[in-house]
């Protein structure tokens, strides 16, 4: 094979530095797309604080005028100061705000306009509140600040606009700047991969193959690659080596039958240790090493003639307790066989695990003459076994946290409730008092549409505390713990149908319920559910003759699916995602009574047992609700509990 000339005599990179140089180029390319990527949220932040500071000016200028007519109809004037000084405090945090470059030109225009505009508003709003003058002429000044509150209106509404647009500009240059650096990531990657390939990668290629080469036989066989670095320097050692190996083999080319028998005989005893999956290590009694077999290399980087000569201790990671290393010692000195792990170190510095077995091998004697270990890495096992600590460490760190967010949330939910039950319901019961209190003392004294004002007030003052009653209704279903069992769900439906049927014997209703179905969950929660859906099925069917309600076993592929029917009024599917809302209705209003919570709380309830629930129907062609329930721990435990319901049957309510 020809030889490449070695190149010129100058100053030439070494392979580390070459490398080196390329992976400067990445990282100063990494660094520039960081440095743009924080950049541009750094203006996004900057941006959506002024926004934020700008929107409160917009509510704080709508707030002021609407204090203002407050206050002509007899209110609080005092409440007026505290808004302008809160106006006040907010523009002039938006005048000291380093503004965002490239992003706020308009809204700097606009902030300049209210700022100027500002003084004069607040002064005029306060000369207007001195002045003392009678409630008319107080309402006349307040119109006559409208035309201002709204310019002030207008100009923090140009400038949030102005804010948005800039910043969906500022996105999108940002979304191009980092294209452009993902090119010339994409462009050094490149020529990396070039530059490696034909500098590094096949130069190493041509000299394996002239190394395998040699090792079949080929002693002629020369790399002929020459180069300044790390490579051209292995290249020539594999030649000279090559030389120096081809004269040697001509010099005991007259003893090669010997040295091949001799091979012969040692390869069937070595054979089975040269290729074991396993590392290798033979010392004498005085633990000094005098074979190691590939595997150990492999493992280790440590080569056998590194190796040989020396004691085992050249694993030793130093992270190992001595008492394991005593223990060892005294177990195969003892003629006995040690096994364990050991924690040990290549000889590159890596650290890695070994399944290890120590063996004394005895003479005629009984003596010990020589120890034979043998080891297996098992560093993908610990790595794995660590991994899966880990995990296990962070899910059960995150099952603490939640559960710390869930009390927490509980906490304020009851905090809140208490407040709704308690400091709500004070102004309704006065409400209402002071107004059943007018409508007795007036008597006939109160003429025209007064009357029948007052029995509003009343009406809405009562429907207010119904709806306060089913918000703390809703809220406490999620607070209740769940206390999961076999339930017999189908004979609760039919309980629940019978029951509305007693109280209602003047209706025609046909029911058929599959009184076999048990699932697993909360008995008391689920009968809430059940009798929410069939509440619902049993008055939305209020206009039919026989109306017919189905609960029945509706699963698919072994799902836990039940469902409840009916041929009422139905709904369209356009508005199905409405369903479940709390105080959501699809029909007009007044034709059917009902607390808007049912559905709600339905959905509460199987969400709190980990299912789903859906619906289907069509206007006047009735509907059916699904709910589906995780299966139960065991099917048998429920088999146990059902064998003794009654069939599906078909009956009418009386």
């Amino acid at each position: 094979m020809p030889v490449t000339p070695p190149p010129a005599a100058g100053w030439h990179l070494n392979i580390g530095t070459k490398v080196f140089l390329l992976f400067l180029g990445l990282a100063l390319a990494g660094i520039g797309s960081w440095l743009v990527v924080n950049r541009a949220l750094a203006q996004l932040d900057g941006a959506a604080a002024d926004i934020n500071l700008y929107g409160s000016l917009r509510y704080l200028s709508q707030k002021i005028q609407l204090t203002l007519h407050e206050v002509a109809e007899g209110a609080d004037a005092g409440r007026i100061e505290p808004l302008l000084g809160e106006f006040e405090t907010k523009l002039q945090t938006l005048q000291g705000r380093r503004h965002v470059e490239a992003v706020d030109g308009q809204a700097r225009d606009e902030l300049a306009a209210v700022s100027d505009e500002w003084p004069a508003y607040r002064d005029a709003v306060r000369r207007l509140l001195g002045s003392g003058t009678m409630a008319v002429n107080l309402e006349a000044g307040v119109r006559q600040l409208t035309a201002q509150a709204d310019k002030l209106l207008e100009h923090a509404n140009r400038a949030t606009w102005a804010l948005s647009d800039d910043v969906t500009r500022l996105q999108e240059k940002t979304r191009g700047d980092i294209a452009r650096l993902a090119l010339v990531d994409a462009a050094i990657l490149i020529f990396a991969f070039i530059y490696i390939r034909r500098r590094i990668a096949r130069p190493l290629r041509e000299l394996s193959g002239a190394t395998l080469r040699f090792a079949r036989g080929d002693y002629g066989v020369r790399s002929g690659f020459r180069s300044q670095d790390e490579i051209g320097s292995l290249a020539e050692a594999f030649d000279h080596m090559a030389e120096e190996t081809e004269d040697h083999i001509k010099l005991i080319a007259a003893d090669l039958d010997d040295i091949r028998r001799k091979e012969s005989e040692l390869r069937k005893l070595t054979e089975a240790i040269e290729h074991s999956p396993a590392s290798v290590i033979i010392t004498d009694r005085t633990a000094t090493i005098e074979y190691v077999n590939p595997r150990f290399t492999e493992v280790s980087g440590y080569t056998r003639e590194d190796a040989l000569g020396r004691r085992p201790s050249l694993l030793k990671s130093g992270q190992t307790l001595p008492e394991t290393y005593r223990n060892l010692w005294q177990t195969i000195s003892s003629g006995q066989v040690w096994r364990g792990e050991l924690l040990n170190r290549r000889k590159d510095g890596e650290l890695f695990w070994e399944n290890t077995q120590i063996s004394p091998v005895l003479d005629a004697t009984g003596q010990i003459t020589h120890y034979v270990a043998v080891k297996e890495d098992i560093t993908a096992r610990k790595r794995g076994e660590q991994a899966l600590a880990m995990l296990n460490l962070d899910l059960e760190q995150r099952v603490a946290a939640r559960t710390q967010q869930i009390e927490a949330a509980n906490r304020e939910l009851q905090a809140f409730s208490h407040s709704v039950s308690h400091d709500l319901r004070t102004p309704l019961r006065a409400i209402l008092g002071f107004a059943q209190a007018v409508e007795e003392e007036g008597g006939s004294a109160l003429k025209g549409e007064l009357p029948d004002y007052l029995r509003r007030i009343q009406a809405a003052a009562v429907r207010m505390g119904e709806l306060i009653d089913n918000l703390l209704e809703l809220g406490r279903i999620s607070q209740v713990e769940l206390m999961a069992q076999p339930v017999h769900i189908g004979h609760m439906a039919r309980e629940i149908l019978d029951g509305m049927a007693r109280r209602e014997p003047g209706r025609r209703v046909e029911t058929e319920v599959d009184e076999s179905i048990v699932v697993h969950g909360d008995p008391r929660l689920l009968r809430i559910a059940v009798e929410s859906l069939l509440d619902n099925a049993w008055k939305f069917s209020i206009d039919r003759d026989p109306a017919r309600i189905v609960f029945a076993h509706a699963g698919q592929d072994g799902a836990q699916v039940l469902m409840v029917g009916d041929n009422g009024a139905g709904f369209s599917m356009d508005y199905a995602d409405r369903l479940f809302r709390p105080f959501q209705s699809l029909h007009a209003a007044g034709r059917f009574a009902g607390k808007g919570i049912g559905l709600a709380t339905a959905k509460r309830v199987i969400d709190l047992h980990g299912g789903r629930i859906w619906a289907e129907g069509e206007p006047e062609q009735g509907a059916r609700f699904y709910f589906e329930l995780p299966e139960s721990p065991s099917d048998a435990e429920l088999s146990v509990f059902a064998q003794n319901g009654r069939e599906s049957e078909t009956q009418k309510a009386p």
